[in-house]
């Protein structure tokens, strides 16, 4: 072994530092980007929630032949809470949704569906919900009972 050079295997300071400034930079880029996504994500799991909670709301209501009413408000702590009820019995208790809904204009909002399942309201209802880093996403129940939703203020 006289005439080999022995080398030290493994990674110097300097290369170590480059990689972990490197992972930094992308980390600094990737952040914003993925609180965005995750806000619009849980506005849009809480208003898909809230549009199956309005069907469930309007299945019983013709299971039962019964009116059904949904009521969806704006609790103390800033979260949205909903709450539906047929013939004075309720449908489901009190739902909280995401953390991320913190507004609903107009404050309370009730959505009546007859025991046809049919919408009580003379025209198309729309109920906006905004999180809290100002996106609307928007549910609107027609008067023939079908509920939709769109990532918009308004929905077609």
């Amino acid at each position: 072994m006289l005439g080999r050079q022995h080398r030290e295997k493994g990674f110097t300071l300097i290369e170590v530092m480059i990689v972990v400034a490197i992972i930094g930079i992308a980390s600094a880029l990737a952040i914003p980007n993925y609180v965005e996504w995750k806000a619009q994500h849980d506005l849009r799991e809480a208003v898909s929630e809230f549009a199956g909670n309005l069907n469930l709301a309007r299945i019983v209501a013709m299971n039962r032949n019964r009116q059904a009413t949904v009521t969806i408000q704006v609790l103390g702590s800033g979260h949205i809470g909903v709450d539906a009820v047929a013939g004075g019995t309720p449908i489901f208790g009190t739902q909280t949704m995401s953390g991320s809904v913190t507004g609903l204009p107009g404050g309370t909002t009730n959505v009546v569906f007859s025991s046809m399942g049919l919408s009580t309201a003379a025209a198309v209802q729309v109920i906006p919900l905004v999180n809290t880093n100002g996106m609307v996403y928007s549910v609107s129940v027609t008067p023939s009972g079908k509920v939709t939703w769109c990532p918009k203020a308004t929905c077609p």
